[in-house]
């Protein structure tokens, strides 16, 4: 029940639920006649005592979200913006549009290369790399600022994105830098796990696979950092097609990407694979990123060559 709970309700509300259901139970256990003097005294205290710790622990609750995403030592200095909670765990947004997702960096609201909070400029570096990628797919979605870059690229026909987590689109709705990005007809979301909806459609084909790692040190992201799940999005590529992924500045990643691949490509801290010769091309790149807009903005000068 609480599994299903979770999915629409936040921990503080099921706590409630549960404790009120609780202070219910008790009543019931007092309403008998039966019940000798004495013991129904004992209960009476019971009941009374479990009342106002229910009335009171609600202040326990008190910046909540904050000390799960950055600890008791957060106190009541650090505020969110926003945050939600389900059964995939819980997403938080800071004040200056970081998001962290189960507590743990997890990028920024920002998809403007001049003001590269979160190193967005990796997500226009497929230009440089790939001449064509007109099928995308995107494993993970996070705040929606690379897909919101991708979609835009201008050869790109389609991009379907594979995210765990319903929550972040709540909050992709309510931000204006990405909120187009789920009413574009290029789009196509799927909440899943990634390497399972993979596995489950075998047929499908890309021109470049995404995917903005988190970090490698973390258990369950060993599972999209091995030799075996590169072989599953290998399968993926259609011919030339390109692997981008996150390494998380880790030189064992590195290491593993080119052990299944043998084209590579380092840009900051990404790793761009393939089993054909990866070239980069500066002049289709610049011209690219002139062509760049996004909801009718354009980040780079298109009338000099220099200009951004």
């Amino acid at each position: 029940m609480g599994f299903v709970l979770m999915n629409y309700m936040g921990m503080r509300a099921i706590t409630a639920m549960l404790g009120g259901a609780a202070l219910i139970l008790g009543f019931c256990l007092l309403a008998p006649p039966r019940v000798r003097l004495t013991e129904n005294f004992r209960l009476r205290m019971v009941f009374a005592g479990s009342a106002l710790a229910y009335i009171f622990a609600q202040s326990l609750y008190t910046h909540f979200a904050e000390r799960l995403t950055f600890g008791i030592e957060a106190g009541r200095s650090v505020t969110l913006a926003r945050s939600v909670e389900n059964r995939g765990g819980t997403i938080a947004v800071a004040m200056n549009g970081a998001v962290f997702g189960d507590a743990v960096y997890d990028g920024f609201f920002n998809i403007d290369p001049m003001d590269d909070k979160n190193m967005i400029v990796r997500a226009y570096a497929v230009g440089a790399f790939h001449p064509s990628p007109k099928r995308m797919l995107m494993i993970g979605l996070s705040s929606g600022s690379w897909a919101q870059v991708l979609v835009n690229h201008p050869a790109c026909e389609s991009l379907e994105i594979i995210e765990i987590n319903p929550g972040y689109l709540d909050l992709i709705r309510q931000n204006p830098v990405v909120s187009s990005l789920l009413a574009n007809p290029k789009v196509r979301i799927v909440i899943d796990d990634g390497r399972r909806w993979l596995l489950a459609h075998p047929e499908r084909r890309y021109d470049l696979i995404v995917q903005n790692t988190s970090l490698y040190w973390r258990e369950p992201f060993a599972e999209l950092l091995s030799t075996d799940y590169l072989r599953i999005i290998k399968d993926h590529l259609a011919p030339n097609g390109i692997y981008y992924y996150n390494t998380t500045q880790s030189g064992d990643v590195l290491a593993t990407g080119l052990t299944v691949f043998p084209y590579g490509l380092r840009v900051v801290n990404f790793l761009a694979v393939s089993d054909s010769p990866i070239l980069v091309d500066s002049s289709r790149w610049a011209a690219i990123l002139r062509s760049y807009q996004i909801d009718g903005h354009r980040f780079f000068n298109s009338a000099e060559p220099g200009g951004n």
